[in-house]
């Protein structure tokens, strides 16, 4: 894995995904096109995963001491939390299951917001319950995974990651990488590499793709999911998963966290 400049290697993502909307609102937002270009067969959503918390979070504490830090009740989160330390083989929460649980649309649209919006007025019952999900990066699996279904339409070519500008604003930090697709865990999930702060990369780059700009895959900063564009085939792959959990989205299909939670 080497650095590079920021070359015109980034430059058909940059120049092909459609402007960002200069206001984000319930009605006016950002699709699939404003990450990636609008020149793949199909795309898919691939959810960072969610996990329910080891620990019960009011172990220990009276019914007073409750009343006195006004924690919410959270019995319908604690409900779901119960059920799954008792009957799941794992930790692993699927999006799907949390949908169905909270009566959130299990929609191609689906963002971590809806459940925040669904939880009113205690959002913070979420966090106090479920590990997750991530904000920009995968964690180890997800990216193993994600390797190993790429690796199959990549062959032996190079291909390119790039980070986001926003976490090293106001430093000489070289955003552009190349090397082999198999090392992208090692390098920034594994402490290889150092960023400019002087500590290892911790998070997977906002931007992947190969030297033939067959596929292309966007973690981007701000969303709790990763979308990939890609061959119908590629995109079949990974709806067909069974650990990543996707979900087929069009270049149309809203990605923003404000993106309205269809009713009824």
């Amino acid at each position: 894995m080497k650095t590079l400049p920021d070359s015109d290697a980034f430059d058909w993502i940059l120049l092909g995904r459609a402007a960002m909307t200069s206001e984000v609102n319930e009605y006016n937002g950002v699709q699939v096109t404003g990450l990636l270009p609008a020149v793949f067969e199909r795309y898919a959503k691939i959810f960072h995963k969610l996990d329910v918390r080891a620990e019960d979070p009011q172990a220990g504490l009276t019914a007073e001491e409750i009343a006195i830090l006004k924690i919410p009740e959270c019995a319908e989160v604690r409900d779901f939390w119960v059920k799954r330390r008792t009957m799941a083989a794992d930790s692993r929460i699927r999006w799907k299951d949390a949908a169905d649980a909270f009566g959130v649309p299990y929609a191609p649209e689906l963002t971590h917001s809806w459940f925040s919006q669904r939880l009113k007025p205690n959002p913070q019952c979420w966090p106090r319950f479920i590990w997750g999900p991530a904000d920009g990066t995968l964690d180890a699996q997800e990216c193993n995974q994600l390797v190993s279904v790429l690796a199959g339409v990549t062959s032996t070519q190079g291909c390119y990651f790039r980070f986001a500008e926003i976490p090293f604003i106001a430093t000489d930090q070289e955003l552009l990488f190349a090397g082999r697709l198999d090392e992208v865990g090692d390098c920034f999930l594994n402490g290889a590499i150092k960023s400019v702060y002087e500590r290892p990369f911790q998070y997977t780059p906002e931007y992947w793709w190969p030297e033939d700009h067959s596929w292309c895959v966007c973690s981007d900063y701000d969303l709790t999911f990763t979308v990939v564009g890609g061959s119908s085939s590629l995109i079949e792959r990974f709806l067909d998963h069974p650990i990543l959990e996707c979900l087929e989205v069009r270049p149309e299909t809203r990605v923003d966290n404000l993106s309205p939670m269809p009713m009824g």
